[in-house]
């Protein structure tokens, strides 16, 4: 392939850009990249700036870099997006959206410490940039940076993180423990130097296992057919009634020891008509796994003392269960009622072919959780206890001396409020 040809690929590129054609800009950088694998970024930076005279008068370069940057991204090719980011930020080391995006690119391929410091210089740079600040609050579920220098969120997680160690509180489970966890928590916030806006539901406790199941929707939302995946994926699920004890099955699942670190998550219920209003799930790859782990959660839930609760083991995701009622139902003594229909594979095969191929240093590494109370927990829980107050739960009232600030919530509840009020008190 001459320059020539690639000259005018780019040149096209760069028009595209300009219009928002962001598809043909997808199909003719993937291209290049199939047709032309040596390509490397000094020569599209020299292709770039020949056409500086006629086409970056009216756009910067570092907006050009950080959109091509995004297209490498949306193509797997992280390393590539990586570098084009950090052309953007040569050339405007002010701008905080090349930081974020540069952020999420190391955290895609497992380079967590470099993530965290590249959210940090966001934030720093636009404290209004609320994906930074989400990014950095989630990260640091994965990591506590090593380096001492860091100051802001990093350091606040930090107190946070190390706040039960330093207590020497050893039973979670008692509710002044909590209410006090939760307040010293509350009170290193409330003197942060910004406002943190964290609107998320659910607290995770992960390992270094992808289900993919975004991947496993994109098949099922499209095709209407359960991935083959998920014939093998059983879940517990946990039915509480109160969200102290959503609080302290938290506690369960943030020292529980499991032989394969088995995902799990706590949560408030906000999908409209979807019964119960706390639960909690720990996801397992086959039925006597399953069965297994339904024994130990038992015995971990009578320790902790709670008031009511309903658990059971249920077969993958809710969603599938209107269109194929027969997958939901279990035989736990044999072979399973429905099983996988091999017809199906052709068109899991259609959903793979559009995701992105990814060479093994740009594969997606999923790093595990860090055990201990972190400071997006915390800012969780605090919704938590909004959407107690929401439905009438004022049971939150034993641990919660805040006042209840966010109103996210009312906003994804204020069609279903009587819903979940009925929910509560039957």
């Amino acid at each position: 392939m001459n320059k020539k040809y690639i000259s005018q690929n780019i040149q096209e590129i760069i028009d595209d850009l300009n219009s928002k054609n962001f598809e043909k800009v997808i199909k003719k950088i993937e291209l290049l990249s199939e047709k032309k694998t040596d390509v490397n970024f000094e020569f599209w930076k020299e292709q770039i700036e020949i056409y500086e005279k006629s086409f970056l008068k009216k756009i910067d370069k570092f907006k050009l870099f950080i959109n091509i940057g995004v297209i490498f991204f949306k193509l797997g090719k992280i390393t590539d997006s990586i570098n084009f980011y950090k052309f953007s930020i040569q050339d405007n080391p002010n701008f905080s959206l090349a930081y974020n995006n540069l952020g999420i690119s190391y955290l895609e391929i497992g380079m967590f410490e470099k993530a965290a410091e590249n959210f940090e210089i966001a934030f720093k740079l636009n404290t209004n940039d609320i994906s930074a600040q989400k990014h950095l609050i989630n990260i640091l579920n994965l990591i506590i940076p090593s380096d001492n220098k860091y100051e802001g969120i990093i350091k606040l997680n930090y107190k946070i993180n190390t706040l039960i160690k330093n207590l020497k509180i050893k039973n979670y489970f008692d509710t002044k423990n909590i209410k006090k966890i939760l307040n010293l928590s509350n009170n290193l916030i409330d003197n942060f130097e910004n406002d943190l806006v964290f609107n998320e539901t659910q607290i995770f406790r992960k390992n270094s296992t992808n289900l993919n199941c975004l991947r496993h929707f994109k098949v099922f939302n499209e095709f209407n057919i359960i991935p083959e995946f998920c014939f093998s994926c059983y879940k517990i699920q946990i039915n509480l009634f109160t969200v102290v004890d959503l609080i302290k099955l938290y506690f369960i699942f943030d020292n529980i020891n499991l032989i394969k670190n088995n995902m799990r998550k706590c949560m408030v219920e906000t999908r409209n008509q979807i019964r119960g209003n706390y639960k909690g799930y720990i996801y397992c790859t086959g039925l006597e796994e399953a069965k297994g782990i339904l024994e130990l959660i038992k015995k971990e839930i009578k320790l902790a003392n709670l008031n009511k609760f309903k658990i059971a083991i249920k077969h993958g995701c809710s969603e599938f269960y209107q269109s194929y009622p027969e997958y939901e139902k279990i035989n736990f003594d044999g072979e399973q009622i429905m099983k996988y229909n091999q017809n199906w594979s052709e068109k899991e095969k259609l959903v793979d072919e559009r995701i992105p191929k990814r060479n093994d240093k740009d594969k997606k590494i999923w790093g595990t959780y860090v055990k201990g109370i972190n400071l997006s927990d915390v800012l969780i829980i605090n919704n938590w206890m909004n959407y107690a107050d929401i439905i009438g739960d004022f049971s939150y009232k034993k641990i919660f001396e805040n006042t209840i600030k966010s109103n996210f919530l009312n906003k994804i509840l204020e069609n279903q409020v009587e819903f979940r009020k009925n929910n509560f008190f039957n």
